[in-house]
């Protein structure tokens, strides 16, 4: 049984999209004011089974858990006709494989 996987690809995620936007992690709050990222951050969320609710209500200020499973529905939309996020997505799965 993993007790420690998703907390650990959470932590990775957090880390890679921070790296990305060249952000500390007490400045998380941009990465939802970038679209890309944001959508980055549900679809690697959801891929890794990570999507802790309260965990994102706390990091960003979310106050809403249906405003988090709308955007996360919106992301998996975007993922499909959007090319850059797709690379995005892809690479930063490559990245969270070659880190765990």
């Amino acid at each position: 049984m993993k007790y420690f996987t998703n907390k650990l690809h959470y932590d990775i995620i957090i880390e890679l999209l921070c790296e990305y936007k060249g952000i500390k992690k007490d400045e998380l709050i941009k990465i939802l004011k970038d679209e890309d990222c944001k959508h980055l951050l549900f679809l690697l969320l959801k891929k890794y089974n990570c999507a802790d609710i309260q965990r994102l209500e706390e990091d960003f200020k979310m106050q809403n858990d249906i405003k988090i499973k709308e955007d996360m529905k919106r992301a998996e939309e975007k993922i499909m006709f959007n090319k850059r996020i797709r690379d995005m997505y892809f690479e930063a799965e490559n990245i969270i494989e070659k880190i765990k």
